[in-house]
């Protein structure tokens, strides 16, 4: 903030300054301050970014970006408010690193694709253009070890703030916001290649597509929207999880279609499911979206993946079949892969919430937007079969995608739709999973707390009873025993003895 009259006249000064330079607008383009940063612009030649964190991160870093020949001295960062020690930029920047899952997604939406010349594991990237770009050698593997690594590049972008990096640009990173929340980083990335004006039209055709969507699928009455669970299996704790996260809320939500638990919401993020919870949830769900991340061997023992995935799930058999596997309505997040794999869910989950919810809405109502192709969620998942879509270095001019910019379409209203016309069956089962209250077997409450500390509480319960019990009745006994033992001894004492 200006802090003095002469520093509001010395700021005022920059920016008439600046209005006669050749820049048209301001410096980096025109970009709109937002919950996740500010932009101040000063005339056509400044312009300071300050960047904060999301959720509990209370963190901030501030980036001065300058359009003419020359750095800004002393004095105009003091009239700017702004600290000598302030990270600064020429723009628009020629080299860039990136390093972290989404940013490269960011810089790509940016416009900064053929900018991008250092890249954090690019082996495993999607973007076909930055596969073909990588195999001609125009981008490097991001090597830590290579401490010159950053002389060739004039700005990195990171997932993790760094401040001890002058090079560095802090791109926060957090899945639990809202879908739209991280979308608004498109604008604050491109600010470094002065495209802000051109990427401003790009997040309002991402923001406006979602939010038509968003509003036909509003219409759907509350007793006919689908149950979807969004589900993981841990590997590690050899267990089921529930994905609650605000995210993952959000677009079931905003799909029309409604997320587990059904009853209540106070079992974190991340939480565990119980064997007999589980099939609570898939006997209810009309849909599942799974987001398992199978180890190395992939299949292992089984035919196919997804014969792994069910006897992961506890359905092997024909005794009892859930309706959502009966009609095969499961999903994995892998509908657009790399050659060696690799899902591009990874990479633009945060940058693309539009096309997320146009699966969703795709695998629940087809008939809303015939003809569309899902391009995260797979159905070929549980037929055995691979994805739709395969993209390498040679699909970076030949796609039927255009990644990240033929694919970005505006969504065309639809008032009539309300979804289909009848709901689905009724819950069933107990639990958070089910209709509330408490749950059969090993399951969960109705709050999502485990029920395993009450049965161990009620096992030592009645053993306490049971011992109380049998150490009374030996007590018993045993008194017995002594005193019939005194009587016989009295008798034999009276018969040895004589009477005098």
């Amino acid at each position: 903030m200006l802090g003095s009259f002469a520093s509001l006249v010395g700021a005022l000064g920059l920016f008439m300054a600046a209005s006669v330079n050749a820049q048209e607008g301001p410096c980096g383009g025109t970009v709109y301050s937002t919950g996740n940063f500010i932009v101040t612009n000063y005339g056509a030649d400044y312009t300071v970014l300050t960047m904060f964190g999301v959720n509990q991160n209370q963190d901030s870093e501030d980036y001065l970006l300058y359009c003419g020949d020359t750095s800004p001295q002393e004095q105009d960062l003091l009239d700017m408010g702004v600290s000598k020690n302030v990270k600064m930029f020429k723009v628009p920047v020629a080299n860039v690193l990136v390093s972290g899952t989404f940013t490269s997604s960011y810089v790509e939406l940016a416009g900064g694709q053929k900018n991008i010349g250092v890249l954090e594991d690019p082996k495993n990237i999607v973007s076909p253009c930055l596969q073909e770009r990588f195999k001609n050698g125009s981008i490097v593997p991001l090597d830590s070890t290579i401490f010159n690594q950053y002389d060739s590049v004039n700005v990195g972008f990171r997932e993790n703030k760094n401040p001890a990096q002058i090079k560095d640009v802090w791109v926060p990173m957090s899945v639990e916001v809202a879908p739209l929340l991280r979308v608004q980083y498109i604008n604050a990335v491109a600010l470094f290649f002065n495209s802000g004006s051109q990427a401003l039209i790009t997040y309002n055709t991402i923001i406006g597509t979602y939010n038509q969507l968003k509003l036909d699928m509003s219409r759907i009455p509350q007793a006919n929207k689908m149950r979807i669970g969004w589900v993981k299996y841990d590997f590690v704790h050899q267990s089921w999880t529930l994905r609650n996260t605000e995210f993952t809320r959000g677009i079931i939500i905003d799909a029309g279609g409604i997320p587990f638990p059904l009853v209540g919401d106070g079992v974190g993020s991340n939480p565990d499911i119980s064997p007999s919870d589980f099939k609570i949830l898939m006997t209810n769900a009309d849909i599942i979206i799974d987001q398992t991340e199978f180890p190395a061997d992939g299949k292992g023992n089984y035919t196919s993946l997804f014969g792994r995935w069910r006897a992961l799930a506890g359905f092997t058999g024909v005794d009892f079949v859930p309706r959502v596997l009966d009609l095969k309505k499961i999903y994995s997040l892998d509908n657009t892969v790399n050659l060696v794999g690799i899902s591009d869910y990874q990479y633009r989950m945060p940058s693309r919430p539009d096309l997320l919810l146009r699966d969703v809405i795709a695998v629940q109502y087809p008939e809303y937007n015939k003809g569309y192709r899902t391009r995260f969620l797979n159905g070929n998942f549980q037929y055995g079969g691979a994805p739709d879509f395969t993209l390498g270095p040679d699909n970076c001019t030949i796609t039927p995608m255009q990644y990240n910019s033929g694919d970005i379409t505006t969504s065309t209203p639809d008032p009539s739709f309300t979804g289909l016309p009848t709901p689905p069956p009724p819950v069933v089962g107990g639990g958070i999973y089910g209709i509330g209250g408490p749950t059969q077997g090993d399951g969960t409450s109705g709050s999502g707390k485990s029920k395993t500390t009450t049965v161990v509480i009620a096992v030592v319960c009645v053993a306490a009873v049971l011992g109380a019990a049998f150490a009374f009745a030996f007590y018993k006994w045993s008194r017995r025993a002594k005193e019939d033992r005194f009587i016989e001894l009295e008798e034999e004492m009276n018969n040895e003895i004589p009477l005098s």
